[in-house]
């Protein structure tokens, strides 16, 4: 066993635990369902049925893409098939690249047979395969100009009769200020949904601690009300700074022999943590 594994088995023994939890890994099927993350599930599934181009933003650490996986894993593979590209390259060619790669297709020299490849493939997927094609663009918001420019081509075809495939793009805000540009403005025109992910709440922090303690068979109240108050304010609801937050109390409470963790720990672990220590003063 490694010193890496040993570390974490005691971790679990001292807590009674019978798997690390507040872990990025879990599946989507795993993940917790908040009110903002089901509603914006549902809303996509409405989305579908028009179809065309969908919009999901929200800060860094939300929770986008595992409801973008959670979403696409729910979905009929009779009906659709999915094709995630991850972040957009930054080029034209290199995004072209990628697409074809995905679908595929075989490479090609030029941007230009690239781009009728990848256009022809998902255009005539789903009368060739009945399925229809969605591709999704997680992490978007490195997007250049001419990369979403190129975007919206591939869905123009055929005088704008009928959408073929669809496409869903998601990033942080960021990726609002580039399609604000004015060249891209025929891009943005095309958006038939867009949503912004919101952060927990309170209740929802709750919550979601819990099950991430139920899921790893530990004591669901490890972490006090006020515990779970200090660790929602500092993470402002972002299930991902909720997490760098319990497992870093869970640690140092093992450290310090704890076997629950009150407000005044979270409080002191903030104070002291780098990544969260500019909050110290104020909560």
């Amino acid at each position: 066993m490694t010193a890496h594994a040993a570390d974490k088995k005691r971790l679990r023994a001292h807590f009674g635990l019978t798997r690390i939890p507040f872990s990025k890994h879990l599946g989507a099927a795993q993940m917790y369902d908040s009110q903002s993350q089901r509603e914006l599930r549902f809303g996509l599934e409405m989305w579908l049925e028009v179809k065309g181009l969908a919009l999901v933003t929200g800060p860094t650490g939300v929770g986008k893409s595992i409801t973008l996986r959670r979403f696409a894993a729910d979905l009929d593979d009779n009906r659709y098939a999915v094709f995630n590209c991850g972040s957009p390259p930054a080029t034209v060619h290199g995004f072209l690249r990628a697409l074809n790669r995905r679908c595929g297709l075989p490479m090609r020299q030029h941007s230009a047979d690239l781009f009728d490849a990848a256009q022809k493939f998902l255009v005539g997927h789903e009368q060739e395969h009945g399925t229809h094609p969605i591709l999704i663009l997680d992490d978007a918001e490195g997007l250049y100009p001419d990369v979403a420019d190129a975007l919206r081509r591939l869905t123009v075809y055929d005088l704008d009769a009928e959408d073929r495939f669809s496409i869903l793009v998601s990033g942080i805000e960021s990726l609002l200020q580039v399609l604000e540009l004015g060249v891209l403005e025929p891009l943005r025109s095309r958006f038939s949904f867009a949503q912004a992910l919101k952060p927990f709440g309170l209740e929802d922090t709750r919550n979601y601690i819990r099950f991430h303690l139920d899921l790893a068979d530990g004591d669901k109240d490890l972490f006090s009300d006020d515990a779970v108050r200090r660790v929602f304010q500092a993470s402002q609801g972002r299930p991902r700074g909720i997490n760098q937050l319990c497992i870093g109390a869970l640690i140092l409470a093992a450290v310090h022999g704890r076997d629950r963790i009150d407000g005044d720990f979270v409080k002191n672990l903030i104070a002291t943590n780098p990544l969260f220590q500019h909050l110290g003063a104020e909560r």
